[in-house]
């Protein structure tokens, strides 16, 4: 056994394989590089294979050998399947923002007055924030967790579909790009305000993009830019599916997910298509999870007729 059979082997050879085509595209670009906070997260990342490494090989500790291979998948998923949504911005389509407002029109949805009423109050506003950045501390407290309690098969299976469901949100926003209801609507100031930068910050490296002007890149300054599908509802899904078995936390961090999934609109200014379709890639990757989980579980045909005919040998004629 490697350090690189968790979550498996193939994982890690796709997301070397994402991280290539990721900063090959910014290279085709012509979009230069910063290396120095590349080269630290790369130190880092390597330091914990070596943790990990020593807790396999020399010291074995399982707990701590999956808790190092988690994080360092989560950094490198970060650098490399972040990285990929900015070269597919840069060749992205026309903007798609008409047609999900058309969308939200034709079920009466006025996203404008479900803004207001959702950020009505301080407190609400409080709330929505601290629901919407929760995103990526629970992914690294779910890592630690989960290896601490033993529950390798769930979080590597959490880990692998994270990464699936990110490579899909990324090739479906290059497909139908948006630059997000706060701007698409002409949000007023005074709703803009209560809302928070989530749903702007991003716009100027998104025209950039677009327009050719982006021309560095560097991973600390990267933003989230992608409107549709919400990523942060991909993990809000995943991470309360990951939780749920666990004693008492579980039950709660459903329903704070439940909460970050409400949050997407007033905070990060997502649109209802952002936040069905974000869900629908995370209940399809759980999905193909648990069909391939039942199709490992099932007996094999040959194996079942090799334990019949040991079993008939073993009675009596």
């Amino acid at each position: 056994m490697t350090i690189f059979d968790f979550p498996s082997r193939l994982a890690w050879q796709s997301i070397l394989f994402a991280a290539c085509v990721a900063y090959g595209m910014l290279a085709l670009l012509g979009v230069s590089i910063v290396v120095k906070p590349l080269l630290f997260l790369i130190s880092v990342t390597c330091g914990l294979f070596g943790v990990a490494l020593v807790y396999t090989r020399w010291r074995p500790d399982p707990k701590l050998a999956t808790c190092a291979m988690g994080a360092a998948w989560l950094l490198t998923m970060a650098a490399s399947g972040g990285t990929m949504t900015y070269p597919l911005a840069a060749i992205s389509g026309a903007l798609w923002d008409d047609r999900f407002v058309a969308f939200e029109q034709a079920l009466g949805l006025d996203w404008q007055a479900a803004a207001r009423a959702l950020s009505s109050a301080p407190w609400l506003q409080t709330l929505w924030q601290v629901t919407y950045e929760s995103s990526l501390f629970q992914m690294a407290a779910s890592v630690l967790l989960l290896s601490f309690l033993s529950r390798n098969e769930r979080l590597g299976a959490y880990l692998k579909m994270l990464l699936l469901s990110l490579v899909v949100t990324n090739l479906l926003s290059a497909l139908m790009p948006a630059i997000g209801p706060l701007r698409a609507y002409g949000v007023g100031d005074d709703i803009a305000r209560s809302l928070g930068d989530a749903g702007v910050r991003h716009l100027n490296d998104f025209f950039a993009l677009r327009e050719g002007r982006f021309t560095v890149f560097e991973l600390y300054k990267m933003e989230g830019i992608i409107t549709f599908p919400s990523f942060h509802c991909v993990l809000a899904v995943l991470t309360a599916w990951a939780l749920w078995p666990v004693r008492w936390l579980g039950p709660i961090m459903a329903v704070f997910n439940a909460l970050v999934l409400v949050s997407t609109i007033p905070q990060g200014g997502h649109y209802l298509a952002d936040i069905l379709s974000g869900s629908a890639i995370a209940l399809g990757a759980l999905a193909l999870h648990h069909a391939s989980a039942a199709r490992r579980a099932a007996p094999q045909p040959g194996a079942a007729s090799a334990t019949n005919a040991v079993q008939s040998a073993a009675v009596p004629g």
